[in-house]
């Protein structure tokens, strides 16, 4: 079984400080599976990159990195790259960090393989999903 897992920065662990929380999560993963850490092509919001990646010193410690792509917030499956897709068409679990994975990914059939953790930031987020504004919410869909 493969992981990955999406970086996107979300309320209160924002900017690429945030590979400081995911890495012990990204290690304890790659004792039962190869995890591939995914972040931005190039700066979008507050969104990690691998610049920040190299900034942070951290590069070395992840196995296997890939961009999106592209510099959206989420992804948007139509502009991201050839390599992103074909990594994000294989995985058995997708890591969706943040609510514009959501916003992006949920018009998508679920398959039960991607698993959204996000805040609900916005009343249509929050109508969509269920739950009252402003909630923090993990949901494999």
């Amino acid at each position: 079984m493969e992981y990955r897992q999406f970086s996107d920065q979300f309320d209160l662990a924002t900017e690429c400080c945030e590979v400081f929380f995911d890495l012990p999560v990204v290690k304890w993963m790659e004792r039962f599976a190869p995890v591939t850490y995914v972040v931005k092509e190039s700066p979008v919001q507050d969104d990690t990159t691998l610049d920040d990646l190299r900034i942070a010193g951290v590069e070395g410690e992840l196995d296997r990195v890939i961009t999106t792509g592209t510099a959206t917030p989420g992804v948007l499956l139509h502009l991201a790259s050839d390599e992103f897709k074909r990594e994000f068409a294989v995985a058995d679990l997708i890591l969706a960090k943040g609510m514009g994975y959501y916003e992006a990914l949920s018009e998508f059939p679920g398959d039960g393989r991607i698993l959204y953790c996000l805040m609900a930031k916005c009343q249509p987020v929050a109508d969509s999903i269920g739950v009252p504004l402003n909630s923090y919410v993990a949901m494999l869909r």
